[in-house]
């Protein structure tokens, strides 16, 4: 069985993330978005005609950084330097930084799984022994994302401070 949840799962409904985009982007300016989570709004207001030049996004966990980076033309994934804590999880015979970002969502997901019951033992366990065709199925998963999303700006940034800068700005 090959690991095929959601990449994240706080994820905005379809019908308010478009609503949303359609409003943002018959006003014609730059879209800021706080938060940016597993970035629904932002491929939303790219479907809705916003330039991705256009779109500033930013969020404070390392899942939506790696998205972020690999969208970003300006920034480079290894800037983030993630380190792989886990030897039993090092990454073998990666091939290019969407393997390596698949890799990495991977190992967020199996430390979200529960040890402490039979079921998440065993989705762990699963996951593990089909690690590469998982892999490649994340990878697939973020490639399309990022390629829907290419042309952002993203920055590490906390949704306070990104309020508080353009407001004033």
């Amino acid at each position: 069985m090959i690991y095929t949840e959601p990449l994240f799962l706080g994820v905005t409904p379809a019908g308010a993330r478009n609503y949303v985009a359609n409003k943002v982007a018959s006003l014609e300016k730059s879209f800021f978005n706080a938060c940016a989570g597993r970035f629904s709004v932002v491929e939303a207001a790219i479907k809705a005609g916003i330039p991705p030049q256009n779109i500033y996004a930013s969020d404070i966990g390392l899942f939506s950084s790696i998205i972020g980076y690999l969208a970003d033309p300006s920034k480079k994934l290894n800037d983030l330097r993630i380190r792989i804590l886990d030897p039993a999880l090092e990454p073998r015979g990666i091939t290019d930084k969407l393997e390596f970002a698949a890799h990495v969502m991977l190992i967020l997901k199996l430390n979200q799984m529960k040890q402490t019951n039979l079921r998440g033992l065993y989705l762990r366990e699963e996951l593990l022994s089909s690690w590469n065709r998982s892999r490649e199925a994340m990878r697939l998963q973020l490639e399309r994302l990022v390629q829907n999303i290419a042309g952002i700006h993203y920055e590490i940034a906390d949704i306070w401070d990104v309020v508080t800068r353009v407001s004033s700005g």
